[in-house]
């Protein structure tokens, strides 16, 4: 098998600003999973001003397979997750934000739809939506309001960022289509890069399960409202340099 070649199955890669009050729900939340002794979580501190490290010390010492580092200055979120996939090694690569939260089979859902698709290069899922901080996934029903997603095309995610807050995708496409763009987009250059990826002939696919938790975030780097203006305008860029693109094709 080709992941025997690697230490680990998935690398959960996670930026950490401002974290505390997230910190210590997120990480009883992610250590649940239910192949996180298969995964490496990276843990990246974008030099916050905050303590994150007293709430990640005692799991650092429990668990071999989480790392933390602390940066001099903060290169955004995009940064900090081009620096853990660079420091990581794993077949597979998830993000994981600090305020979101997931299903315990979340991540062993989306790696076992890659081990049995190879044509399959990115795994995403429906989430439910809260405006309630930590939201323990375990506690919400069926008819908790989902986050807008839809199935994998190019025009689809040309509308939006289809795989959106944690899908799982090969590690190999880093190869093919570089990184996360840190000089341009300061909000959504994981949509970026997934338009780069389905252009480039990738194919997506969503499992029909709601497997995480989604937390509109009201200081959230892509929801905080003072940052609309700009984020909405990164969107724009996008979806006008990708759509010429294609029209070009």
């Amino acid at each position: 098998n080709l992941y025997e070649d690697y230490m680990f199955r998935v690398a959960i890669i996670t930026s950490l600003y401002k974290a505390e009050k997230y910190l210590k729900s997120f990480l009883d939340n992610i250590t649940k999973q239910t192949v996180f002794d298969q995964c490496g979580l990276y843990l990246i501190n974008g030099n916050s001003p905050e303590n994150e490290y007293e709430i990640v010390a005692p799991y650092v010492r429990k668990y071999d397979n989480i790392y933390y580092q602390v940066l001099k200055e903060d290169p955004g979120i995009y940064g900090c997750w081009n620096l853990a996939i660079e420091r990581s090694d794993s077949e597979y690569i998830t993000n994981a934000n600090v305020d979101d939260r997931l299903f315990p089979s979340c991540i062993e859902k989306h790696i076992n739809l890659l081990d049995q698709e190879q044509d399959i290069d990115v795994a995403y899922c429906y989430n439910f939506e809260s405006h309630v901080p930590n939201t323990d996934p375990m506690m919400l029903r069926g008819t908790q309001r989902l986050f807008s997603t839809n199935e994998f095309s190019v025009e689809n995610m040309l509308i939006g960022n289809l795989p959106h807050n944690h899908p799982v995708w090969r590690r190999s496409l880093h190869d093919q289509f570089g990184y996360f763009n840190t000089e341009d987009y300061v909000s959504a250059s994981d949509w970026d890069f997934n338009l780069r990826c389905a252009i480039g002939g990738v194919n997506m696919k969503l499992i029909h399960e709601v497997l995480g938790v989604y937390y509109k975030n009201p200081e959230g780097v892509s929801t905080k409202a003072e940052n609309m203006e700009r984020n909405l305008e990164e969107v724009d860029v996008i979806r006008q340099k990708y759509q010429q693109t294609v029209q070009q094709q």
